[in-house]
């Protein structure tokens, strides 16, 4: 099981890109796509089963929502996002045999947490740049390569991630303008 939240409290700017629909505002595409890639990391970009839910405020885009992925194998994927509500911004990741605990941020997290057979081991990594900076790196990274797509993140993963993104906000009725 993967556990992964993404929250934080933003004031209403109804102009602003966090709570305007024609800015593709909402917590699903700002924050929530972080979540759902991490479990999508680990787990894949195919569940057999999504069940979501949120909350839609008084612009019309999600403020928090709660997303449940199933898969295969039995595997489950718990996933919050919200721009309404801090949350702890962390990563559980349970299996058979132990657990890994990533810390918040989990975008840019300075510590890993393993847990198995009873034994704790923390492993700690120097910060870099603020997490994000390993975005620009791999584009950098590309254009200096002559590459139009990352080997890192492949254009066929990224479309899968916008598909779940669409089927988890499709129960909430919840369409941008854009969407045609």
């Amino acid at each position: 099981m993967v556990q992964a939240d993404f929250g934080f409290r933003a004031g209403v700017n109804p102009e602003g890109r966090l709570f305007n629909l024609d800015l593709g505002g909402g917590a699903l595409l700002d924050v929530g796509v972080y979540s759902l890639s991490f479990a999508a990391m680990i787990l894949g970009t195919h569940p057999e089963q999504v069940v979501s839910t949120a909350d839609l405020g008084s612009t019309g885009v999600d403020e928090q929502s709660a997303f449940l992925l199933r898969y295969g194998g039995g595997e489950l994927a718990v996933l919050s996002c919200a721009v309404r509500t801090s949350t702890a911004i962390d990563v559980r990741i349970f299996g058979t045999e132990g657990s890994i605990f990533v810390g918040s941020p989990f975008f840019k997290s300075e510590s890993l947490t393993v847990k198995r057979g009873g034994e704790e081991t923390t492993e700690h990594y120097p910060l870099e740049g603020n997490g994000y900076n390993y975005e620009a790196i791999e584009v950098g990274n590309c254009l200096r390569e002559c590459r139009t797509e990352s080997q890192t993140m492949p254009l066929d993963e990224t479309l899968a991630l916008m598909k779940l993104l669409d089927s988890i906000r499709e129960p909430w009725g919840l369409k941008y303008p854009s969407d045609g």
